[in-house]
């Protein structure tokens, strides 16, 4: 068999076929009602360092293990598929375990689920976390959320076009190959305000959603807005506040610069 006939072949199966109807996609993540997330897709949590991503993702994995949302947001998961992996790239263990206890906390229970598999993979190069994700899925058909803490750990150079787009080819092949919705964290650079280096670029051009948190350091107030959102409108953004102790949902307030933008 020739190599032209093995690819011709390859192709066949890609063939559209117009008696086939598909599933609609698995509505997996919802923010205030609205489709952030599904299987088959990915999205990412983009910020400035110390600014609440962590805290956010918590609330978001906590909220798959409990009827309630959790501010306004929800992870439901399929009936035969509860389980979520959670893979940390950059904490140390200390760190972690606070991430931990707070998604605990969250859920009010004694002790995490068995159905949330966490990693703290931070001595790990990036060829190895990749293949700890093959390996995972492959044996755990019954995970159908993938949470990488973060996606910079995946990838050497994040401004490198080739590797970047390896990257992105990668999240395409698991989240169709084992149906899954894939959750990514991401900075965002200082000077723009845009998703970090070419990898940012790529990864909003083909994320289902982006979604951007801020910290406001004068009130302790975390906020997360949608940037870019392919399957639905745009959810009005979702303030916390950190206030004796505790976080609790506050009306939201634009930031200065873009009140003074709107009077103009």
């Amino acid at each position: 068999m020739t190599n032209e006939t093995e690819i011709l072949q390859k192709l066949d199966t890609r063939r559209y076929n117009p008696d086939y109807v598909p599933q609609p996609d698995h509505k997996l993540f919802t923010i205030r009602n609205k489709l952030v997330g599904s299987a088959g897709n990915w999205i990412t949590l983009a910020g400035m360092p110390k600014t609440g991503k962590s805290f956010f993702l918590s609330a978001i994995t906590a909220s798959a293990f409990t009827s309630l949302d959790i501010f306004g947001m929800k992870l439901t998961l399929p009936a035969n598929r509860k389980k979520i992996c959670y893979l940390d790239t950059e904490s140390s263990e200390y760190d972690m375990w606070r991430q931990m206890e707070r998604i605990r906390k969250f859920i009010r229970v004694d002790r995490l689920p068995s159905r949330l598999d966490a990693f703290n993979v931070r001595e790990d190069n990036n060829i190895v976390i990749l293949s700890y994700i093959t390996a995972y899925l492959d044996i755990n058909p019954d995970c159908s959320v993938l949470i990488t803490d973060g996606i910079l750990d995946l990838i050497v150079n994040y401004n490198d076009e080739t590797e970047s787009r390896r990257l992105i080819q990668f999240f395409k092949m698991i989240t169709k190959k084992y149906n899954i919705l894939v959750i990514t964290v991401l900075h965002l650079g200082k000077k723009d305000n845009h998703t970090l280096g070419t990898l940012g670029s790529a990864s909003d051009r083909y994320a289902q959603s982006t979604l951007v948190i801020d910290k406001n350091k004068e009130d302790q107030t975390f906020t997360i807005a949608s940037r870019f959102m392919r399957s639905d409108l745009d959810f009005d953004p979702i303030a916390i506040q950190f206030y004796d102790g505790e976080y609790r949902q506050v009306d939201y307030q634009a930031p200065k610069e873009l009140n003074s933008r709107a009077k103009k």
